[in-house]
Parts: structure tokens; sequence; C-alpha cells
């Protein structure tokens, strides 16, 4: 676990030191939270939901001047209520069995800025190190869409408000029961504060 959170850190910072050689390209700093909530499509998103908790950090590296490349890490806490039916004594009889996860993202995107408007795209690994439903310890890729609006505060400070889709597609899980290829899809709403350097 720890050789995974090294080089997850690596990947973040790399590019930003890299830009700092690059021929006086804009760096930006963005720490962000995010809200949301997620489900699985593919089994039943209608009765297995997990609320969702995101904290983590982007380098951003200016290519032109509107395009960009972001590189991120984050964090992400998830809370899962599933609705499950057991036996009584009449017949079937609802309850709700609670589960929690922890996980690490990097996102890799490509943002496209247009006065106060941005929209970001890209790829996304995922590990998880907690328990979700059935114990499932995922290791997921997927792609992200991202849109909103970046309102300036100072010549070098822009407050960020969008909202982040993310689909995403299972590539292990730790009980082995076959579901390479199980889906999750998610939507947060994303608030970051970007700082240029």
């Amino acid at each position: 676990m720890k050789k995974t959170i090294i080089l997850l850190s690596l990947a973040v910072l790399m590019p930003l030191f890299a830009a700092a050689q690059n021929g006086g390209r804009p760096i930006s700093i963005i720490p962000h939270f995010s809200v949301g909530w997620g489900g699985f499509p593919e089994k039943s998103a209608s009765s297995i939901s997990h609320w969702i908790g995101v904290v983590g950090a982007e380098t951003k590296i200016g290519l032109t001047d509107k395009w960009s490349l972001m590189v991120g890490l984050d964090y992400q806490f998830r809370y899962d209520e599933t609705k499950i039916y057991g036996h009584g004594g009449v017949g079937e009889v609802p309850y709700y069995k609670k589960f929690t996860g922890h996980y690490l993202r990097l996102p890799v995107h490509m943002e496209y800025e247009n006065k106060s408007y941005y929209v970001a795209v890209g790829p996304y690994l995922e590990k998880g190190f907690g328990k979700m439903t059935d114990n499932y310890e995922f290791m997921l890729v997927g792609l992200d869409l991202e849109h909103g609006g970046r309102f300036k505060l100072s010549n070098q400070d822009y407050l960020r408000i969008g909202v982040l889709t993310s689909l995403g597609c299972t590539l292990q899980n730790r009980q082995n029961y076959g579901l390479i290829g199980y889906y999750e899809l998610h939507w947060l709403l994303k608030v970051g504060y970007e700082h240029q350097l």
C-alpha cells in the first residue's frame, strides 16, 4: 500500500517539476473537495447506492491559451447503505446493511477554458483499500467528464465550481466473483481553488 501511495504522489508531482522547466508555461495548483452520489447501473442503481466525499489536489500545466494538462491525486470516502431482503415470520422483511470504502484516485485530464467556462475530460485509475458491498476491493479504470465555471478572485486566483461525472469499470475484486467489467457511475459537485504559481 505504501508503494502505491508513493508512486501516485510522484505521478502528481513530476508534471509540476517538468513544467517548471518548459519555458514559462503557466502552472496552477488546485486543491478541491467534492460531494455526490454513485451507483451500480449494471446491477441496480435504485437499490444499491453510495454517497461519496472527496478531497484532493491537481497540478495544471498550460499548453496553450485555452488548453491545459491536469494531473491529480484524490482520496474518496464512500458510504453505502444497501437494502437487503431477509425472511421473517410472514414473508420477506427488508433491512439495511451499511458499508464504507476508501479509495485513491489518479485522474489525468485535458482541460479547455473559454472565459469563465471550462470543460475537462480524461481517464482515471482508482484503487480501493476498504470495504464496500460484499467486500469488493476495487481496482477501476474509467473516464471523467467535468464542466463548470471559473470565477476570478485575483490575477492569480480562481474559484472553480463544476459537476464531475465518472464511469468506471472494475479490473479486479477481492472475492473473485467473476465481476470483471462491473460498472460504477458517479455524479459529484466539485469545488476548487485554483492558484497560479
